[in-house]
């Protein structure tokens, strides 16, 4: 039987969405016409990629275009998902061929990184993509939330309705200038991502609040759902927060607390916020931490040049050599070098400082994993022991990967 992968026409869409439906737990199969028609308003249809087995569509996935920060700097990103596979052809390959393919289409549209969420990651890891960021997530009841520290100024707060989403990427865009792991997002993601009603079921619309300084300065804003039906029924739940300033954090934290309607509140936040510090009786704080996004280099030559030094001061200068059973066009060994904030990148030949699978760099490109982490837990071939503190140098960054955005 012959098998074909390629981009889907627009007549394809709708078969397309359907495969997806079938294989997820999505509250969407309740109304396949209303996901179908979305999909065909806010995708482009060479943004799927599809495998057919004489002419009948087998599998799907969806490469969505975005820009990634990183130390400052914007770097070409592939959004991938969903990634499904027709209950009536698993187990015959064609979702690790169509993944395969992916790398080689994402690598000619210049879109050198690759993002994913899967429960699945031991099957992601076959073709180069690893866990590169986590979260923590909150719950505390609202009469417990007291904080160690008060905000010099209360300010005020105000809602914000999907039209003024400009408002909220206004902050969004401050925060993340700097940060490890946001997307640039526009209007139809906004509308369709952020805003809209909660992905997961049951549905639930989604509330968005500013908080403004005494002069009136935006510093901040929280988007939160509140459902009455599943799991989180009788909760709020934070699904964005972005403060630029301390008051903004503690008025926007407080201001969620105050649901004392409500059960529990539930907040989802990068592993490194400090919350547990400010919480008067932590011990009454819930604490729990997963991971979430899986990164893939697709181009390690292209990424590893465009990829900025966390610092200027930065020096540093070793070679790696790079393994890749899925794209042989990431195979060899690389002289990275870096100077006054410049990095050099090249090709090079014989021995190599360090030896790394392309699927481990992933999570060291990012900040996730350091090198010297990673060779201590047999992740990274050794040849050259001071090379690890230039590697480590190297691949640092100013703020530990978080993604806000799921896809």
């Amino acid at each position: 039987m012959a098998l074909e992968i390629r981009t889907i026409s627009g007549e394809e869409m709708e078969q397309a969405e359907m495969i997806s439906l079938q294989a997820f737990a999505s509250s969407d199969r309740n109304n396949p016409a209303s996901a179908i028609e979305r999909t065909k308003r806010f995708f482009q249809p060479d943004w799927h990629l599809a495998s057919f087995e004489d002419g009948e569509m087998t599998s799907m996935m969806r490469m969505l275009p975005f820009a990634m920060r990183i130390n400052g700097r914007s770097l070409p990103f592939a959004a991938v998902g969903p990634v499904a596979n027709s209950p009536l052809h698993r187990r015959r390959g064609h979702t690790g061929a169509m993944l395969r393919r992916s790398l080689e289409v994402m690598r000619e549209r210049g879109q050198w990184l690759s993002g994913l969420y899967t429960p699945h990651p031991a099957f992601y890891r076959r073709y180069g993509w690893d866990i590169a960021a986590d979260e923590r997530i909150y719950s505390f009841k609202p009469k417990d939330c007291r904080l160690t520290a008060e905000p010099s100024q209360r300010g005020r707060l105000r809602w914000i309705k999907p039209d003024a989403w400009h408002e909220l990427d206004a902050i969004y865009r401050r925060h993340s200038a700097d940060r490890n792991g946001p997307l640039h997002r526009g209007e139809v993601w906004w509308r369709n991502s952020i805003l809209a009603e909660a992905a997961t079921p049951p549905a639930a619309p989604c509330d968005a609040v500013i908080w403004e300084s005494d002069a009136g300065a935006p510093e901040g804003y929280v988007v939160f759902i509140m459902p009455i039906q599943g799991p989180d029924a009788g909760k709020v739940v934070s699904l964005q927060f972005a403060a630029l300033t301390a008051d903004a954090y503690l008025n926007l934290t407080t201001f969620l607390g105050r649901h004392d309607i409500h059960n529990e509140i539930k907040l989802f936040r990068p592993s490194d916020d400090p919350l547990p510090l400010l919480f008067e009786d932590t011990d009454r704080l819930e604490i729990r931490q997963g991971y979430t996004a899986l990164l893939r280099i697709v181009d390690v030559e292209a990424a590893l040049k465009t990829r900025p030094a966390a610092r200027r001061d930065i020096e540093a200068e070793f070679s790696v050599e790079v393994r890749d059973q899925c794209a042989s066009w990431n195979e060899g060994v690389f002289r990275l070098t870096t100077k006054d904030g410049s990095v050099e990148v090249e090709r090079t030949s014989g021995d190599a400082d360090l030896s790394i699978e392309a699927r481990v760099l992933a999570p060291i490109f990012n900040g996730y994993l350091t090198p010297s982490a990673a060779a201590a837990t047999g992740q990274v071939r050794v040849q050259n022991v001071e090379a690890l503190a230039q590697a480590d140098d190297f691949f640092a960054v100013g703020h530990r990967p978080y993604f806000p955005d799921r896809f």
